[in-house]
Order: structure tokens, then C-alpha cells, then sequence
């Protein structure tokens, strides 16, 4: 399994609902948001992404995710799904070769 939103917002439900009933992972969820993640769901949080877990003055558990760009961002290579979406389009050689469809000319006489 991987991170999606969907799946991110999905598991912050059930992140909440432990930390309602369970005091000791809730204690865990406020000192070390990222040991209580990993022990939910088993996952790793990606390589930039932080979450800060307080609690609001009801009581209530907040998280704020917080993105920050992966450290070889600059230098890493794209996926199959990134290339797919940046592939085609046409060159200013294409141009060159073919021209832009000029209207035909007519000799005058």
C-alpha cells in the first residue's frame, strides 16, 4: 500500500478515533506523530512530509501536514506516470520542415 489523499484522509479518521479511545497511542500520536503513523498503518510517511498532532482546547485531535520537497528532487529521474503526462506535443522544427499551414499562394500576373 501506498499514500494517496484518499487514503490519507481515510486513515486520519481512524488516526482520531484510536487516539479517542486508546490513551497511551494518543500520548504517542502528541510526542511522536510519525512512530504513531507508522504503527497504524505500517507506512512510512514520504521522504518532505511532516505532521504536527495537537490537541484543541476540546479535547479534539489536529493534524497539520506540513510539505516540504524531497531532498534530490533537482536531480531524480521521472516516472513512467510523470513521462506520460509530458510526452508529445510538436517542436519548432516541425515548423521548419512542414511549415504552418500557409494559405496558397497565388501568382500574380
Amino acid at each position: 500500500m501506498s499514500w494517496t489523499m484518499e487514503k490519507a484522509n481515510e486513515l486520519f479518521e481512524v488516526f482520531k478515533q484510536r487516539a479517542s479511545e486508546d490513551a497511551e497511542f494518543r500520548g504517542l500520536a502528541l510526542s511522536d506523530p510519525k512512530r504513531a503513523i507508522r504503527e497504524l498503518t505500517g507506512l512510512e510517511l514520504p521522504e518532505g512530509v511532516e505532521v504536527v498532532i495537537t490537541e484543541d482546547e476540546h479535547g479534539e485531535i489536529q493534524a497539520k501536514t506540513l510539505f516540504g520537497a524531497p531532498s534530490s528532487d533537482a536531480e531524480r529521474e521521472l516516472d513512467e506516470a510523470e513521462l506520460e503526462q509530458v510526452a508529445g506535443g510538436t517542436s519548432f522544427s516541425a515548423f521548419i520542415l512542414y511549415g504552418p499551414p500557409y494559405p496558397e499562394r497565388t501568382k500574380k500576373k
